[in-house]
């Protein structure tokens, strides 16, 4: 096992890719190695569990799936030369937080039967040891009342009760670190890159790097909404009239409203869920932004903002989302949001451009 380890340590935290042929989108398979440690009677580190673990990663949600999971999975015919390094932190941090703590538990369960089964077991055989002990040393004591020949052997049989006595608090306080187990490290032993067959690989594993890095999530989101605000303003509606309200977490990052008939007061209002998006990308909303789309109807607005960071951004409008894509949404129930193919989105639109 150590030379098997020392010829692959090259490889340890490497990456490599692979095929499913069932997957409609990419996704990051991490491969752990967890132990769990505790203490023997005499108070030394020993290893209590040890196991490869498996973590899938996909649209940031994790799962714990079977180790040999690569046996389904086929290589892939042509892959990149290069693979930009993953970032395992998040996959590492999930893994400590459930799997490895239901080991560190399960393990610490058995360590305790265990413990109770050798403390009845040693309790019983030191319990029938100092009887005979204590017996023996009270009847070399009264022999040695009247011949003094006796006292030596009737204090040495006094010093073996207290001999064992001693032995047994010892050895009854080893069992206390028995009971004890605590997770050990956690070690990435590599990450397998798992692409569909039907898309291209470069678009795939760019569409894993925009997942994985949340400053540039977060820096696409925010231009964006910068887009969408100059959009509106050229909607006609007024700069102070258009708020930021995605913190208020109500189901849209965007309220505007304006006066439609100075002569009857009617007000325009639109709720806008924002997104920005490389082009090709499917939309996701999260059930809530769903929900709310279907609640509020008409004045509820999807805007996509294709490539937002790049010199050439477009925007795509669609009204009441809830009707004119339901046909194309796909539920994910895991992750609770529901996706929506690129190709929907441009058929659906309205005013494309910005």
């Amino acid at each position: 096992d150590e030379k098997l380890n020392e010829r692959l340590a090259n490889l340890a935290g490497g990456a490599g890719v692979f095929i499913d042929a069932g997957c409609q989108t990419p996704y990051r398979i991490h491969f752990f190695e967890i132990s769990i440690r505790g203490k023997d009677a005499q108070g030394n580190e020993t290893p209590l569990y040890g196991e490869l673990v498996a973590v899938r990663e996909e649209r940031g949600q994790f799962e714990i799936i079977p180790a040999d999971v690569l046996h389904n999975l086929a290589d892939h015919p042509h892959p990149p030369q290069e693979i930009e390094p993953s970032e395992t932190q998040p996959a590492s941090d999930y893994l400590k937080r459930t799997y490895q703590l239901a080991c560190r538990a399960r393990c610490q369960a058995e360590r305790q039967r265990f413990a109770e089964i050798c403390r009845q077991y040693l309790e019983r055989s030191f319990k029938a040891r100092i009887d005979r002990a204590q017996e023996r040393a009270m009847l070399l004591a009264a022999e040695a009342v009247s011949r003094p020949e006796f006292k030596l052997a009737a204090d040495e049989a006094r010093k073996y009760v207290d001999e064992l006595e001693r032995a047994r608090r010892e050895r009854l306080e080893g069992l206390k670190r028995l009971e004890i187990a605590r997770t050990g490290p956690v070690r990435h032993v590599g990450t397998a890159i798992v692409l569909s067959p039907d898309a291209d690989a470069g678009a795939q594993l760019a569409d894993l790097a925009d997942e994985l890095d949340p400053e540039v999530r977060r820096a696409s989101e925010i231009a964006a909404e910068d887009h969408v605000v100059q959009a509106l303003m050229a909607e006609g509606f007024p700069r102070e009239r258009i708020e930021r309200v995605g913190h208020l977490k109500l189901g849209f990052d965007i309220r505007a409203h304006r006066i439609a008939d100075e002569a009857t007061g009617e007000v325009d209002v639109k709720r806008i869920e924002v997104k920005g998006r490389r082009r090709g990308q499917p939309v996701r909303l999260t059930t809530n932004e769903w929900y709310r789309a279907q609640q509020l109807a008409e004045t509820y607005w999807l805007y996509v903002v294709w490539d937002p960071l790049s010199a050439s951004p477009e925007l795509v409008r669609i009204q009441n989302p809830a009707v004119r894509l339901d046909h194309a949404k796909r539920e994910i129930v895991a992750a609770r949001f529901f996706e929506i193919p690129a190709e929907a989105i441009g058929v659906a639109g309205e005013g494309n451009g910005l």
